[in-house]
């Protein structure tokens, strides 16, 4: 169930001693300047010094914590999107099929074809379900088993390229190919539309219009 925003009520933090006692400095600072200085009339100096003083203790320090108010908030909404548990799984299966095409260039020149081929029905059935999320269920065991599985069989084979045998290696490399006929089932059911919903469909529709000639 998606969680719906908290809204918080910023509170205003009080102005820093520090920051009034700076402001009234400077603020006093400036209409001596401007009175003995520049000259000008006591008017003058004295809005001037009184402007200086409401912006330093008023409108900076308000805009900050404006600025700052804001960054709770904006973290609250990445959790809560992040929060979704298939927008979560789709995430990690996208970092693992980048994991994999990264390995591309790692493995011996017979085994590209196949990684090639895995990574292309991953990107297939990644982008299918999230543009369709009701497809999740009939291939969730790919994205829970079947693509973490293989992403670390894969990394295992880079780190055993130099210590294990040919013998391993080679039984590796047939488990990757038998995964590259799993991954191709589970783009199938992935763009396969649901014929069993279809034909419910129809045979909603067939009684609906023959009970409608029936009433006629």
């Amino acid at each position: 169930m998606k969680k719906s925003p908290i809204k918080r009520t910023p509170t205003k933090q009080p102005t820093s001693w520090w920051v009034v006692f700076g402001a009234m400095w400077l603020s006093l600072g400036l209409g001596a300047a401007l009175l003995t200085e520049v000259r000008t009339g006591p008017f003058v100096a004295a809005v001037s010094a009184l402007g200086l003083y409401v912006l330093l203790t008023v409108i900076v320090p308000r805009q900050w914590h404006k600025r700052q108010s804001r960054l709770p908030e904006l973290a609250v909404e990445k959790e809560i999107v992040l929060d979704d548990p298939r927008q979560a799984l789709l995430v990690e299966a996208n970092q693992q099929t980048q994991m994999i095409h990264q390995a591309i260039n790692q493995v011996p020149f017979g085994l590209r074809r196949t990684l090639h081929a895995l990574v292309r029905h991953s990107l297939v059935i990644i982008d299918a379900t999230a543009n369709a999320p009701e497809k999740l269920n009939h291939v969730l065991r790919f994205f829970t088993y079947y693509l973490p599985a293989t992403a670390n069989l894969v990394s295992d084979r880079l780190k055993l390229e130099v210590h294990a045998g040919q013998a391993r290696l080679s039984e590796i490399d047939n488990t990757l190919v038998r995964l590259e006929a799993a991954f191709a089932n589970f783009e199938h059911v992935v763009l396969t539309p649901d014929l069993d919903s279809v034909d419910m469909d129809m045979a909603l529709l067939d009684k609906a219009l023959k009970d409608e000639l029936e009433s006629r």
